[in-house]
């Protein structure tokens, strides 16, 4: 035990290639952290029946080596992840973010459900939004929700996963083209559309709004007019600092989805200037914002993972 408490050991953990953490390096070098950076690919163990605990490796590391384990992305590692996650837990390993600290099996990092639903109960203002199979949502959506509305996937991203529905004949087209995919376990939700043509990305690490940006928003033109005949082009900038409206906003989102580091997406009406929290990421992209806005996210990140130590 006195070993590890001197150590004061980080590993940041991500799915997919370790060469992801690479943006890490330099700042750990520069606040000298003893920090190893590995992906879910490292982690394994060995049973041989001996009737002790096992003891979870990652690389040639054992897990309880570690004072505090961040996870940066799971992907698809859910298996390694809840491993991780369990082993860190019976050992009384820090965990960021702070979600998998309760959770066994599925984090709502994963689950856009229990995401939405963690901020409904928290009172975080969101665009009002229904829940339920294709069939529900046709037969439901227009009454809750007016028309147009928009549907998405729970695990769509970088709005790939997205529709415009601006009638029932849009929608019955829509159910034809999703059905095979909800048959496959892919699971929608829809949502009041917020008459927003800008959306901004604020990231969020510990209590702090360290920047944002802002970009337009996929149906803008339905809400905006032309000029001279044609449409305005959106509007591509930082938001630095971060105005208390959105920041307050964010970091609510935040904490109330159990989040430490998120990159939370907040719309604002054009008209009535009310502000609608669509997103709490669990694994944000980062790279524009520290671009646009000057800021070494990943140091930021590491001096709040060392506070927790």
């Amino acid at each position: 035990m006195k070993n590890k408490e001197m150590a004061k050991k980080i590993l940041i953990l991500t799915g997919g290639p370790r060469k992801k953490l690479d943006s890490f390096l330099e700042p750990i070098k520069r606040l000298g952290l003893d920090v190893f950076l590995a992906s879910f690919c490292d982690i394994h163990f060995f049973a041989d029946n001996s009737g002790n605990k096992l003891s979870i490796k990652v690389g040639s590391n054992d897990l309880s080596d570690f004072n505090l384990i961040y996870i940066r992305m799971v992907g698809k590692r859910l298996e390694d992840a809840t491993l991780v996650v369990n082993y860190a837990k019976e050992r009384g390993i820090k965990i960021v973010d702070k979600l998998y600290e309760d959770s066994l099996f599925i984090p709502s990092s994963i689950t856009k459900a229990m995401e939405m639903k963690k901020l409904a109960d928290n009172g975080v203002s969101m665009p009002p939004t229904y829940f339920g199979s294709l069939a529900l949502i046709g037969e439901n959506s227009a009454t809750l929700l007016g028309m147009p509305y928009v549907v998405k996937s729970t695990s769509g991203k970088k709005a790939r996963d997205v529709w415009l529905v601006k009638d029932k004949k849009e929608f019955e087209e829509l159910y034809n083209t999703l059905r095979e995919r909800e048959k496959e376990g892919v699971c929608f939700f829809a949502q009041s559309l917020v008459a927003s043509s800008q959306r901004v990305r604020v990231l969020v690490v510990g209590e702090k709004a360290l920047g944002a940006i802002t970009r337009p928003t996929k149906w803008r033109k339905t809400f905006i007019e032309k000029q001279n005949g044609e449409f305005p082009d959106g509007v591509k900038e930082s938001i630095f600092p971060v105005p208390e409206k959105y920041s307050e906003l964010a970091i609510r989102a935040a904490k109330a989805t159990g989040l430490d580091i998120s990159g939370v997406d907040i719309l604002e009406d054009d008209k009535t200037r009310s502000l609608y929290v669509i997103e709490a990421n669990a694994a944000p992209s980062w790279n524009l914002i520290k671009k646009d806005c000057q800021i070494d996210v990943e140091e930021e990140i590491l001096k709040f993972l060392s506070s927790k130590l």
